[in-house]
């Protein structure tokens, strides 16, 4: 008996590795091959899609305010939710997508979600979440 329950609470935790996390803002992110998904709800934009990154990757990939995300997969049709729209970001970038556009390139500050190789520092992203976490606590 206490074998099955160890296997059934095992196997528990192992699919529940794999499922979707839910950012402070309400956005699913949830592991694709090669990175992770922000999935959007419809209206959300740059700085909602970065948040929920940035927090995706602090909480569960353990990354550092220095280390930089990177569009992997620009906007578009959900890899992990039929019938909607994200984006696929990677802490690990291949030499390519490594030396994509930051902000200021070409003059352009404005944060993109649909620019493959486009990349933000990690801190910057989640500097993103703090309109949400007021609005969550407003004190």
């Amino acid at each position: 008996m206490h074998r099955i329950l160890i296997s059934a609470l095992a196997l528990g935790l192992a699919a529940g590795s794999a499922q979707a996390f839910t950012a402070i803002n309400g956005l699913t992110v949830a592991p694709v091959q090669g990175g992770f998904e922000v999935v959007t709800r419809g209206a959300d934009g740059p700085r909602q899609i970065w948040c929920a990154a940035a927090e995706y990757a602090r909480q569960t990939q353990g990354a550092g305010g220095n280390d930089r995300l990177y569009i992997l997969r620009g906007y578009g049709a959900s890899l992990s939710e039929s019938g909607k729209r994200g984006v696929v970001f990677t802490l690990h970038p291949d030499s390519e997508l490594a030396n994509g556009p930051r902000p200021g390139t070409g003059g352009n500050y404005s944060v993109s979600m649909r620019r493959v190789g486009y990349n933000l520092r990690t801190a910057h992203a989640e500097q993103f979440c703090a309109d949400t976490f007021e609005d969550v606590w407003p004190f």
